[in-house]
C-alpha cells in the first residue's frame, strides 16, 4: 500500500475525530481532496443528520480540477436517507481515484465502491483499515456481529469485591466515580442488571441528569414484585427467559438479537457478578470497565463467579488509566 495513500489517510482520520461523539448513531468520517499532489478541501462529519464528511469537502472546493483524489475513512454510501447518497456527489470529471478507509458494514449504505466504478473512478483501498475501524468500534460491531456494542462495569474494593456479603453495595465508589458512570451511561442506548442487582440495590439506573437516560433492559422474574422500586418508573424493556441456570447464553442472545433488531447500538452492563459472569463466560463483550476504590473489607460477593487457570488471561488492552479523587478506573478494550 502506498506511502502516501497512507498518509493523507491518517489525515482524513484526524478530521473524521473531530465529529467527537456528535455523530451518533452514525460514524465519524473524515475527508480529505489532493490534487497536484496538495490539499485543496477536507470536510468532516460534524453531527447526525447533518452533511456527509465527502458532501462538505466537495463543497469547500475552489477552482477546477480533473484528476483529484477524494481520501475518505468510510466507503461513499450508496442509499438515500437524511442526505443524498455521497456516491452521486463524486463527479468523475473532478475525481479520477476514490482511496477509502473501509468498507461500509452497513448493509443500507454499502455499495458505493461499485457506483463509483461503474462512473469510472478508481477506488482504492482499504487504506489504514484498522485505524478507521477503531473510531467507530461500536458501529462496526453492531453491522458486523448483529448485536450491540457490550460494555461491562465493575466496582470493586482493593480485596476484589463488589459487594458486602449480603449484597449491600453503596457506596464502594465515590462521588466523582459515579459521576462519570452516570455520563457513561448518557453515552449507551440500553443499560442492563441482573435480578439480584435489582432486588438488593433497587437502582436509579438513569444519567442523573448528565445526557439522556439509557434504556432499561431486565429479564422477568416472576417471583419478584417490581411494582414499587425505581426500574418499574422508568419504563423498562422486559425480556422473557428460559432457565438461566440452565443456558444462560441463550437468553443473552435473545436479549442481543432483540437490541439489535430495535437499533439499540450500545448496551451497557453494571452488574452484578452472576450476570457479569455469564456476558464474559459467554465472550459477549467489548470493552471492560474497572473502578477501583481505596477500601479493603475482607469478606463479601465476588465480581467473577466461574472458575479459570492463571493461564487463561482475557483478551484485553489497557485502553485507558484515569483517576477520580482517590479512586482509578481502567479501560480495557477486546481485541
Amino acid at each position: 500500500m502506498s506511502n502516501t495513500n497512507q498518509y493523507y489517510m491518517q489525515l482524513a482520520l484526524e478530521e473524521a475525530l473531530k465529529g467527537k461523539t456528535n455523530t451518533y448513531p452514525n460514524p465519524r468520517v473524515g475527508a480529505i481532496v489532493v490534487a497536484n499532489e496538495k490539499i485543496v478541501s477536507s470536510g468532516y462529519h460534524h453531527h447526525y443528520g447533518g452533511p456527509h464528511a465527502e458532501a462538505i469537502a466537495i463543497s469547500k472546493l475552489e477552482g477546477t480540477y480533473t484528476d483529484a483524489t477524494l481520501f475518505v475513512t468510510l466507503e461513499p454510501c450508496a442509499h438515500q436517507g437524511q442526505n443524498e447518497p455521497c456516491s452521486g456527489l463524486i463527479d468523475p470529471k473532478v475525481f479520477s481515484k476514490v482511496v477509502i478507509g473501509a468498507k461500509d458494514p452497513n448493509r443500507l449504505a454499502t455499495g458505493g465502491s461499485e457506483q463509483l466504478l461503474k462512473k469510472g473512478i478508481d477506488v482504492i483501498g482499504p487504506v489504514n483499515e484498522n485505524e478507521c475501524k477503531n473510531i467507530n468500534r461500536r458501529f462496526f460491531t453492531f453491522h458486523e456481529k448483529k448485536r450491540p456494542y457490550i460494555i461491562l462495569k465493575v466496582a470493586l474494593t482493593m480485596d476484589g469485591f463488589i459487594a458486602e456479603e449480603d449484597g449491600r453495595s453503596k457506596w464502594i465508589t465515590n462521588a466523582k466515580s459515579r459521576e462519570s458512570v452516570h455520563i457513561l451511561r448518557s453515552n449507551c442506548d440500553a443499560i442492563f442488571v441482573g435480578n439480584n442487582t435489582i432486588e438488593k440495590d433497587d437502582p436509579n439506573l438513569t444519567s442523573h441528569g448528565k445526557g439522556k437516560d439509557p434504556k432499561i433492559i431486565l429479564f422477568d422474574q416472576k417471583s419478584q414484585d417490581r411494582s414499587q422500586m425505581k426500574v418499574s418508573q422508568q419504563d423498562p424493556i422486559i425480556i422473557k427467559t428460559s432457565d438461566m441456570q440452565k443456558d444462560p447464553k441463550e437468553n443473552l442472545d435473545r436479549m442481543l438479537e432483540y437490541l439489535h433488531k430495535n437499533s439499540f447500538q450500545t448496551l451497557l452492563v453494571e452488574g452484578g457478578g452472576i450476570t457479569l459472569t455469564h456476558f464474559i463466560n459467554a465472550d459477549l463483550y467489548d470493552e471492560l470497565h474497572v473502578y477501583y476504590a481505596p477500601k479493603i473489607i475482607g469478606k463479601g460477593l465476588q465480581f467473577y463467579h466461574g472458575k479459570r487457570s492463571l493461564d487463561q488471561e482475557l483478551d484485553l488492552t489497557l485502553a485507558n488509566v484515569e483517576k477520580f479523587g482517590n479512586d482509578i478506573k481502567l479501560t480495557y478494550i477486546k481485541e
